[in-house]
């Protein structure tokens, strides 16, 4: 069954999930979704992700990002974002959107490029939506790296008190 953001446009209703990954040095790497809907967060949307997929140590963000968007896919009762969100450059947002592919379902994805100090310096994809966005997507991607450090540090913490 194909999927298709159009399905769930409701008027005046525009969700973005973001996503990222955190880790350190490969450790108890971690992969977060977040949400902004009509311009705010919705934190009860919030979901988090141990990253099963990878071998302890290994550092590989693409195929992280491939595992939280399937595994947050599958889940076909929670509802369909109309833009996707991942922080990264151009090999995230081709990563992302070959997943969708995959998965077939239809959503438009924009990755937010960050500089050395980790401020938003540019956004890959639809120009007219990152146009209509901007302020969305940066809140939605702000969001998912503040949201990814914190769960990185409680996974992190855990790990070393046992």
């Amino acid at each position: 069954i194909k999927r298709d953001f159009y399905d769930e446009v409701v008027e005046n209703n525009f969700r973005i999930e973001s996503y990222d990954i955190a880790h350190l040095s490969g450790g108890s790497t971690v992969g977060v979704m977040t949400v902004v809907e009509n311009g705010y967060v919705d934190k009860a949307s919030y979901r988090k992700f141990k990253i099963k997929k990878l071998a302890v140590g290994s550092i590989h963000d693409l195929a992280s990002l491939g595992e939280i968007l399937e595994r947050r896919f599958a889940h076909t009762e929670w509802k369909l974002p109309q833009l996707v969100v991942v922080d990264g450059g151009e090999v995230h947002h081709r990563h992302a959107t070959q997943v969708l592919i995959n998965l077939h379902i239809t959503i438009p994805v924009v990755a937010v490029v960050k500089d050395q100090r980790h401020r938003p310096k540019a956004i890959i994809g639809n120009e007219s939506i990152i146009k209509q966005y901007k302020k969305e997507i940066l809140l939605a991607n702000s969001e998912s790296h503040r949201f990814a450090i914190e769960y990185h540090t409680l996974m992190r913490d855990k790990k070393f008190l046992r």
